[in-house]
């Protein structure tokens, strides 16, 4: 295994430390994709032993992690005392990208008469539906449907008014459907920054080399969505906590150069007092993940040079917005996978048959599914992935 994917490994926390809970690797990793919640939740499995799939669902539900829009506009896991600082960097283009969609959908206004109507909507009412924000929405004279609704919810979360809460609970009407709610009744409190600028991106900087390191203010700017020249300020004003490496990337000071682990006197300080360093030692030679789709280890880089070849990219990326399950062995992608019912089908890109049995039996742990899986192999064709 490189160097650079055995401290990315790491870092990513796939050692699978064995202390850190769910809201310890939301801490670690700064944001977990959480667009899909299922892909989500297995994201938390494959850092962990012994997490499980109601283990996310409690953080959630006892709002020890919050659901929000977060880095790129996208929906993400966060600690709550990290989402003002992060929603006052992502939050400008999200809201313009919200209210250019929202117009798209048919529906005319700025954020100054936009927003009331949201925060009416939602203020006191708990978690509602799409459907349930929508009616409400329209009784206080915004007719919003469809996709508008989605949009208008993003608008005000860019504002810190929004944010998702529980999925609606499974044997309800709308099982698994997403809930909106007024952010500061959800919360406790209004989402606001308490850093300024500078600092905030200072503390993005630390925090996502915490998570992804060895990596570049490149990598920065393409994980958070932000303007390079951001990702440099934010690398800047941390400088004197960074070791430059061979190859022009850079990882904290203090950071065991063997696993990208953080020692003791290396650890950064942060706003989040609950936020816990890994421990532990990096994964094995040939150690096997099932990794979920729009799984961090694919997403957290400008590129995917050395993780996943170019001659397969296209069998994990199709496009459409589409990121596939994969099998990593060694920190390389070596196969994609699918599961349907008891069984669980692996894609090899070459004609081999990859270890993934005892994945597979954890993955039916954590998703709570009182059987053995199948595995079954599926051969590559001809050309895949091409």
């Amino acid at each position: 295994m490189s160097d650079l994917r055995g401290e990315r490994l790491a870092a990513q926390s796939l050692h699978r430390p064995a202390l850190l809970g769910v809201p310890g690797l939301v801490g670690r990793l700064l944001a977990v994709q959480a667009q899909d919640v299922t892909a989500a939740a297995l994201a938390f499995r494959v850092r962990s032993t012994s997490l499980t799939r109601e283990d996310v669902e409690t953080a959630v539900r006892e709002r020890s992690i919050v659901r929000a829009w977060g880095p790129r506009g996208t929906l993400h896991y966060m600690l709550p005392e990290d989402l003002g600082w992060l929603t006052s960097l992502s939050g400008p283009a999200l809201a313009r990208g919200a209210i250019r969609r929202i117009g798209q959908e048919g529906v005319a206004g700025s954020p100054e008469t936009l927003l009331p109507a949201v925060v009416r909507a939602l203020e006191g009412q708990g978690p509602l539906t799409k459907a349930e924000l929508g009616e409400r929405l329209s009784a206080r004279g915004l007719p919003a449907t469809g996709q508008a609704i989605v949009h208008l919810a993003a608008l005000g979360a860019a504002h810190g008014l929004v944010v998702l809460g529980p999925g609606v609970r499974d044997g309800a009407p709308g099982a698994g459907k997403p809930t909106y709610v007024h952010a500061a009744d959800w919360l406790g409190a209004p989402v606001v920054s308490s850093l300024d600028r500078d600092r905030s991106l200072a503390e993005l900087a630390r925090r996502y080399l915490r998570a992804h390191a060895p990596a570049t203010p490149a990598d920065l700017a393409a994980w958070s969505g932000l303007p390079l020249r951001d990702a440099r300020t934010g690398w800047r004003l941390i400088a004197g906590s960074l070791d430059e490496l061979p190859g022009g990337c850079w990882r904290l000071r203090g950071t065991d150069s063997g696993t990208g682990i953080e020692t003791v006197s290396g650890t950064a300080s942060g706003t989040g007092a609950g936020i816990e360093t890994a421990s532990g030692t990096a994964p094995a030679p040939h150690a096997v993940r099932l990794l979920p789709a729009f799984d961090e280890y694919l997403l957290g880089w400008r590129t995917r040079s050395g993780v996943l070849a170019d001659a397969h990219a296209r069998a994990v990326h199709p496009g459409g917005g589409v990121l596939r399950p994969t099998v990593l062995v060694d920190g390389v992608i070596r196969g994609t996978w699918s599961l349907n019912g008891p069984t669980l089908t692996v894609s090899p890109f070459e004609a081999e048959r990859l270890p993934v049995q005892a994945e597979a039996e954890d993955v039916f742990r954590f998703l709570g599914r009182p059987v053995t899986p199948a595995v079954s192999h599926r051969e590559p064709s001809s050309g895949h992935g091409r």
